[in-house]
């Protein structure tokens, strides 16, 4: 990097430098004091420097030059846990008691656009939609700002403070948002501070959730539901059962005529099992079919009558679950395709119920607001998150 350091010049204060281009590196092509004359022959050296790097011809190096950026634009989707929560002017503490309880895992997604470092696009926290704006430096550093959520909205936020830095194909960092209660219910205002981490559009993800790895034909895996993990609004997909549920993402991949069993088996919880095409679209699954040592492992049989690649979303019956489990598959070997079926169906064999170990709370004990606010942020916008 050159530098407009001279041992002629000892006094450099209020001096500005002549030429500067945008971006992290700067060059300084001299120091210009008030009321100082430039020798000329210096002049004509910075000039002939300043022509080389910013180029006489189209086919030349630019060697400096303008900032680069990192590229932000796309589809981002991920989850962040809430690390703090507090209150002012509630007379109920359900925001922070529930809604943005500590640990609590939410869905987040953007959708970005990018012009040189100015960043712009939608967020949507949950199912409350709102503009954003800011900046990305060099380094991939992303500060954004705005407000989440109309007036006819339950709750609505405004971002405090984010940043968040490009790693890999990630958004990971920190934001702290404003929610102020709508309804009337007294839940005042909450300050809540949350990390997160965003996936980007080449990602494969299932409600925020980025997939693990790969589960071969006959393959073996093995994992654990912990607290921290991303966490499921399972009634999205099974009526009845509730939302909060830990939850791992693994691929599997079947060609034409294979019939693959899964099964997922644990003596910790209560196995769920899911099957997802790359569009987080549930094709089936599966409660207590898999047997198991309390008879509560989960197992599905999936057909492929066309080769496709689909996600298995490793989960418990009730949340707050946890502990170790493991996945397998079986290759049961080729099938006979379906009759008069449409190129890329999948079909998947499995119970999905709950096997009445669970019913819903009675319509008369469940609070409606809470329940909205608790959709509201806890559902994912409809937009594609792909």
């Amino acid at each position: 990097m050159l530098n407009s350091t001279y041992s002629s010049f000892p006094d450099t204060s209020g001096w500005e430098p002549s030429v500067r281009t945008a971006g992290s590196r700067f060059l300084d092509i001299m120091p210009v004091k008030p009321g100082r004359r430039t020798p000329l022959a210096f002049l004509f050296v910075a000039a002939l420097l300043f022509a080389s790097l910013v180029g006489c011809d189209d086919d030349d190096e630019v060697i400096v030059g303008p900032g680069v950026f990192p590229d932000v634009r796309g589809a981002w989707s991920g989850q962040y846990r809430v690390t703090g929560c507090s209150l002012s002017g509630a007379a109920d503490p359900f925001f922070c008691s529930e809604l943005f309880a500590s640990d609590e895992s939410l869905i987040l997604d953007l959708d970005l656009d990018q012009s040189g470092a100015d960043v712009f696009g939608v967020i949507a926290q949950g199912e409350l939609i709102g503009d954003v704006d800011g900046t990305i430096d060099e380094l991939g550093v992303v500060r954004l700002f705005g407000d989440v959520g109309e007036a006819g909205d339950p709750v609505f936020t405004s971002i405090l403070a984010w940043q968040t830095g490009l790693v890999g194909d990630s958004l990971v960092g920190s934001w702290r948002f404003s929610a102020v209660d709508q309804t009337g219910s007294g839940f005042g205002r909450a300050t809540v501070d949350a990390t997160l981490k965003l996936f980007g559009p080449t990602v494969l993800k299932f409600f925020g959730c980025a997939a693990q790895r790969s589960l071969t034909a006959d393959g073996l895996v093995s994992g654990s539901l912990n607290p921290g993990d991303c966490q499921i609004a399972a009634s999205l997909f099974v009526e009845g059962l509730a939302d909060g549920a830990f939850f791992d993402v693994y691929t599997i991949t079947g060609s034409a005529g294979d019939s693959i069993d899964v099964v997922l088996r644990s003596t910790d919880f209560d196995a769920f099992l899911l099957v997802s095409d790359l569009e987080e679209g549930v094709l089936g699954g599966d409660d207590d079919s898999g047997g198991g040592p309390d008879g509560t492992d989960a197992a599905v049989t999936i057909i492929f009558d066309t080769a496709e690649t689909l996600m298995l979303i490793a989960t418990s019956f009730s949340p707050g679950e946890a502990g170790p489990y493991s996945l397998s598959a079986t290759n049961l070997g080729p099938t006979s395709p379906l009759a008069g079926a449409a190129p890329g169906v999948v079909r998947v064999i499995g119970r999905l119920e709950n096997s009445g170990k669970a019913t819903p709370a009675p319509a008369s004990t469940v609070d409606p607001i809470r329940e909205l606010l608790k959709q509201k942020l806890s559902r994912p916008t409809a937009w594609p998150r792909r």
